[in-house]
């Protein structure tokens, strides 16, 4: 339930601002629930249209007496209007008269509606309340190019398997989106193989590279000192990789002549 002593009206409106003047901050809450930046506010006259803004920060005013008061700016999310979430803020009454924080289904609605179900890819949850899942479009998602950044230790591997695990446990569900995906894990320091144990794994013991799909400079580094200055063993090795290719190919003769050092061709 929402106290009745909470005291805040709106002091200024901004096309992506609000700025509310709270009286008592211990007293603007619900429950036990502790305002902070990142809280959600409800801005409104009435419950047709329900301006829902996000707390971005707050300043302290003292007057000359000594009064407190806090000036809480919030970024306008959008609003909620006959029971649907509309994103924008710019259509809400001037000036709206009554701010209380968020009810939880009000910011539940937020997410629920952001999404059309078959679209929805769930891997997280709202970090002010861990019980309002926060979904994205899967499609969208990976198909863009995601950096996973963070200091040693502070869970970036842990929350790449995470992804990875709900994209997988998605193809078994209701949602279609992924299923037509296919995941590829280049785990160099071996952090992932605990974490996917059904995962077809590919490693030194039944992985084996041809030496004729090597590149010029890896076959270079494999068969002669590259740290001499010889340019006529280069030559013949170069003349001789290109003749073993080209005894090999049995293709046209017009794309035999095209055969080079780097061509990715048999030889032996």
């Amino acid at each position: 339930m929402i106290k009745e002593s909470i005291n805040a009206e709106v002091i200024s409106v901004f096309p992506n601002k609000v700025r509310i003047a709270v009286d008592k901050l211990e007293d603007f809450k619900i429950a036990d629930e502790k305002l902070k930046v990142g809280s959600y506010l409800r801005i409104a006259d009435n419950e047709n249209a329900v301006l829902i803004a996000v707390i971005e920060n707050f300043t302290i005013e003292v007057s000359e007496k000594g009064d407190r008061k806090y000036i809480l700016e919030a970024n306008p999310l959008g609003i909620i209007r006959n029971g649907e979430f509309e994103r924008g803020g710019d259509t809400i009454a001037i000036p709206p008269k009554k701010v209380e924080p968020a009810k939880k289904e009000e910011i539940k609605q937020i997410f629920e509606e952001s999404l059309k179900d078959d679209k929805k890819f769930v891997f997280s949850k709202l970090s002010t309340d861990r019980d309002i899942p926060v979904p994205v479009d899967g499609d969208r998602f990976f198909n863009k190019h995601i950096a996973v950044v963070g200091s040693t230790g502070s869970g970036k591997s842990h929350s790449v398997a995470k992804i990875i695990q709900e994209a997988v446990l998605s193809k078994k569900s209701s949602y279609m989106g992924l299923n037509n995906s296919h995941v590829i894990i280049f785990d160099i320091h071996a952090e992932y193989k605990a974490a996917f144990p059904d995962a077809r794994i590919i490693d030194t013991s039944n992985l084996v590279l041809p030496y004729w799909l090597l590149n010029s400079d890896e076959l270079q580094e494999l068969f002669l000192d590259t740290d001499a200055n010889d340019h006529n063993q280069r030559n013949i090795f170069k003349e001789t990789i290109i003749s073993s290719r080209k005894k090999h190919f049995d293709g046209d003769s017009f794309l035999k002549e095209k055969i080079h050092f780097d061509s990715p061709l048999f030889l032996n």
